[in-house]
C-alpha cells in the first residue's frame, strides 16, 4: 500500500500514437504511487506541457515526427538543455547500436525497448525512484552483440557527434541540404559541413554511398 504521506510520482508521456499512450498510462497506473499528469503527442506539445507542468518524470518515444523538431536526438537534447533535472526515460523500438549510444550519451536516466516495455517499465520506475539509471536487458544485449559483421560501422555510429548523426538520419529520410538547413535554422555551409564529417566518419566518399549505407544500417 501506498504510504499516503507520499506525493505520487508525477509523469508526463510523450508518444505520437495515442494507443500507445493509452496502453502506457494503464500500466503506470496499476501502481498508486505513480500518476499521469499530462500527454504530449508532438515535441511542440511536450515542451508546453513540460512548460505549464510540474512533473518528475518523462517518458518519451524517440521519434515524434514534427516539421519544426524532426529528430529524435535533436529533441532529447532540448529537453536535457532546458530542464536538466528531469528524469527522461526513452521508449523505442530502434535496434541500432549506434543510435542507442548516442541517445544514452545524452544524459537519460533510463532506456526501453518498447517490446520489453510492459516486463520491464516497472522494474525502470523503481530504478529511477532511487536515483539509479535504467538501461533494459533488451537494450544492453544489442549494445553487447558479439561477433557483429558490422562492429566497425557500428563505431562509427557512435563516434559520430549528436548533430552529424541528425543530418545523417535526415539526410536518409530524403531530405536536401538546402531542406535541412532550413529545417533546422542553420547555413547550408554548416550542414555540408557536418554531412563531410559525418562520411569521413564513416569511410564513406559519395552521396549514394551515404544512402545506402544510411538506410542499411537503420539510420532513418
Amino acid at each position: 500500500m501506498t504510504d499516503p504521506l507520499i506525493a505520487p510520482l508525477r509523469i508526463v508521456l510523450a508518444d505520437d500514437h495515442p494507443i500507445f499512450r493509452i496502453g502506457l498510462r494503464a500500466v503506470l497506473e496499476r501502481d498508486p504511487g505513480l500518476r499521469v499528469v499530462a500527454e504530449a503527442s508532438s515535441p511542440q506539445e511536450l515542451t508546453r506541457c513540460l512548460g505549464e507542468t510540474e512533473c518528475g518524470l518523462l517518458i518519451t518515444d524517440f521519434m515524434m515526427p514534427s516539421r519544426e523538431q524532426g529528430d529524435g536526438l535533436r529533441l532529447i537534447a532540448y529537453v536535457r538543455r532546458h530542464w536538466p533535472k528531469l528524469p527522461v526515460l526513452v521508449v523505442t523500438m530502434l535496434t541500432n547500436p549506434g543510435l542507442l549510444r548516442s541517445i544514452l550519451n545524452l544524459g537519460v536516466a533510463g532506456l526501453l525497448g518498447k517490446a520489453s516495455l510492459v516486463n520491464e517499465l516497472p522494474t525502470a520506475i523503481a530504478s529511477l525512484k532511487r536515483n539509479k539509471p535504467f538501461v533494459a536487458q533488451s537494450v544492453k544485449s544489442i549494445l553487447a552483440l558479439p561477433g557483429d559483421p558490422h562492429a566497425r560501422q557500428t563505431t562509427g555510429h557512435a563516434d559520430l557527434s549528436p548533430r552529424e548523426l541528425e543530418i545523417t538520419r535526415l539526410l536518409a529520410q530524403g531530405l536536401s541540404v538546402n531542406d535541412i538547413a532550413a529545417q533546422l535554422n542553420r547555413s547550408k555551409q554548416t550542414i555540408s559541413a557536418q554531412k563531410v564529417s559525418a562520411m569521413r566518419k564513416l569511410g564513406i566518399g559519395n552521396d549514394a554511398a551515404l544512402y545506402i549505407y544510411l538506410q542499411a544500417h537503420g539510420l532513418k
